[in-house]
């Protein structure tokens, strides 16, 4: 890919200001040509630093791909720089996107130009809690960059939403890891004690979510506004169009999808997902990746709705039970590898296969039933949490008293730890 055609594309990135290492960019995302890999056609400037922080991927990470089906764009998330000048570009981007070029409250977006180096961006800056950090957070933009102002004025009213909405979802899961480890040791009363001006190394973004899978998430967010930016607009419809309905009876028919691929082996995959077992997407189709992940959030803790799946963006064989979910063609395929099969009934497993599986009933009866039934497991989970030190018989017979059955109890036990 040329130069002048990688730097007319609108790019998408994600920065943050390093302790150490000042402004930084963590990774970028771009359109890039079929036959193309991250690792492909690289130039020497390619990222270098140890820091977690600045460099969560690793030197040895090769970063992610996928491709658009409707389309067949690829989109490429890397750490890594085809040439000086994209990288020259990006980091004064970067770097003004987190000093000079910041709305008056700190955080909110912004849209800037430097007709010196024919850079315009919209930068959106935001804080992220981190225990370890001065201040106790850290600052981070989304940036999208592009040498044609038209075209992010145009999408203006497009990304800002978007950007908006990832910044909130990176800031939930931050607050939730701080909020834990505040209750487990508090850092601010550490400080305050022994005058300790800064604790730790900068960490890295998968240590400040709590998410192993935080770079693989954003690659996905991230190729959907460059898609959104340099595709045609009927390839790729605005989040910001589609009903709140709507999403969700596509998220609910993608379940059912998966279940009904399970089939006969429905108990052995429920319990699995319940008890927060390693999942794998596998997919190059980044819409499909996103519809699974939002089914199976249905199934899990809601504090752990970000981070129970463990995606991979090619299928890879694991020495850990592992459920597998690929698609090929209109076929999804869903492999369960070396999970525990339990012959102890579970009447959470029950009344999920009944509503699953069952014929003729529409999604919104669906999403209604698991909402109630995910409801009534978090009550119950409060209540495992409150008997933790009670005998363990006890605990069974009270449940029981309540419809629950021994197949139950690990499921209550893994959700009484988000509660």
């Amino acid at each position: 890919m040329e130069v002048s055609h990688y730097t007319s594309q609108c790019v998408i990135a994600i920065c943050h200001f390093c302790e150490h290492h000042g402004p930084n960019v963590i990774f970028h995302t771009r359109l890039g040509a079929e036959s193309e890999s991250p690792a492909n056609k690289l130039s020497s400037s390619s990222t270098s630093i140890s820091c977690g922080a600045c460099n969560p991927f690793g030197n040895e990470h090769p970063g992610f791909t996928s491709k658009e089906p409707t389309s067949g764009k690829c989109t490429i998330s890397s750490n890594r720089y085809t040439s000086e000048i994209v990288k020259n570009k990006l980091q004064q981007a970067c770097f003004r996107s987190l000093s000079s070029e910041v709305s008056p409250s700190k955080e909110g977006p912004i849209f800037f130009s430097d007709s010196g180096i024919e850079i315009h961006v919209i930068s959106h800056t935001f804080f992220l809690k981190d225990s370890s950090a001065r201040g106790f957070q850290r600052w981070f933009s989304v940036i999208a960059l592009t040498s044609e102002s038209t075209v992010l004025l145009k999408m203006w009213n497009t990304l800002v939403p978007e950007m908006k909405d990832i910044i909130e979802d990176l800031q939930q899961m931050a607050a939730e890891i701080y909020k834990r480890e505040e209750e487990q040791c508090s850092h601010r009363m550490l400080r305050s004690n022994f005058h300790i001006a800064n604790v730790g190394a900068a960490r890295s973004l998968q240590d400040i979510s709590g998410n192993p899978a935080i770079l693989l998430k954003l690659h996905i967010q991230f190729s959907r506004l460059v898609l959104l930016a340099n595709c045609s607009q009927h390839l790729v419809k605005p989040k910001v169009t589609e009903s709140v309905t709507s999403a969700r009876e596509s998220s609910i028919a993608a379940l059912v999808r998966i279940c009904q691929e399970i089939g006969p082996h429905f108990k052995t995959f429920a319990k699995h997902i319940l008890k927060g077992g390693c999942t794998s997407i596998s997919s190059d189709e980044l819409f499909f990746k996103e519809s699974c992940f939002s089914a199976l959030q249905y199934l899990v803790p809601v504090q752990t709705t970000k981070s129970f799946i463990i995606s991979q963006h090619t299928l890879q064989t694991t020495s850990q039970p592992c459920l597998l979910i690929s698609n090929r063609g209109r076929k999804i395929t869903c492999i369960l590898n070396s999970c525990e099969e339990s012959d102890k009934a579970s009447c959470i497993v029950t009344r999920l296969e009944n509503i699953l599986l069952a014929e003729d009933v529409t999604p919104s009866f669906i999403h209604k039933q698991i909402t109630n039934i995910r409801e009534q497991l978090l009550f119950a989970a409060k209540k495992m949490q409150e008997l933790k030190n009670v005998d363990q018989h006890k605990v069974l017979q009270f449940f029981q008293s309540f419809g629950y059955d021994t197949g139950d109890l690990d499921i209550l036990h893994h959700w009484s730890l988000y509660c």
